[in-house]
């Protein structure tokens, strides 16, 4: 699948506007300024103060929906996977909340998997779940888990197509960018129940879209998408 690298406009329009409203926060009066002003109204010092703290971030999230919903009426998440990512970025950032993307793939889709592309390595201990894995040519679930540790992951693996939806969920989950071999990747922590760490860790390469999940260790979970191929 060929992808352009080039920032499209939408990205462009997308940095001025974020630009502008930087701007505009940057020329709000600072409580020293607001109490030489009014020097009367000391009084009001601590409200000012808090209003002024949580102006910021609901701004960030009305102008974040606003470039979200011209990104998605213009089609720019059709651009390519550099643009995918610094979408997804600023919502990571800006968006407590869970929210979905679905985004159109540039040129042609791959038809079905590359030769061979699986998960190649499964930690000691685990089992594949036959019950509850698919496969075809154009994706898999693989599901694995240990008797010993009560442990247990997903591989899914699918071809990036037209109407593909990623979901992030900043209420409950942590992201962090890292890299599986060469691929910049998302991982997201967030915690079960009882309180142990839960890992989901999504990349693309090769016009494939990777993702695994589990409670197993962050180091495992690392090192099965580096078999991933």
């Amino acid at each position: 699948m060929s992808e352009r690298t080039e920032i499209s406009f939408d990205a462009a329009l997308m940095m001025a506007l974020r630009a502008d409203a930087q701007k505009e926060l940057d020329e709000l009066p600072t409580p020293a300024q607001l109490k030489e002003r009014y020097p009367d109204t000391f009084r009001w010092d601590a409200r000012l103060k808090a209003a002024l703290h949580k102006r910021r971030p609901v701004l960030k999230r009305v102008l974040v929906a606003a470039m979200t919903l011209v990104i998605l009426t213009l089609g720019a998440l059709a651009v390519s996977a550099d643009f995918r990512k610094a979408v997804y970025t600023m919502i990571q950032k800006f968006l407590p909340i869970e929210m979905q993307l679905t985004y159109q793939v540039d040129g042609e889709p791959l038809e079905r998997l590359p030769d061979g592309y699986s998960d190649h390595y499964v930690p000691d201990g685990f089992e594949m779940d036959d019950a509850q894995k698919f496969e075809r040519a154009e994706n898999f679930l693989h599901v694995y888990s240990s008797k010993e540790t009560e442990e247990s992951y997903t591989v899914r693996c699918s071809i990036i197509q037209p109407g593909q939806q990623s979901l992030f969920d900043n209420e409950h989950t942590v992201y962090e960018t890292v890299k599986v071999g060469e691929a910049d990747a998302t991982l997201g922590t967030s915690a079960s129940e009882n309180g142990d760490a839960v890992y989901i860790l999504s990349w693309e390469r090769g016009g494939v879209s990777n993702t695994i999940m589990g409670n197993t260790s962050r180091d495992e979970i690392m090192r099965i998408a580096e078999n991933v191929f």
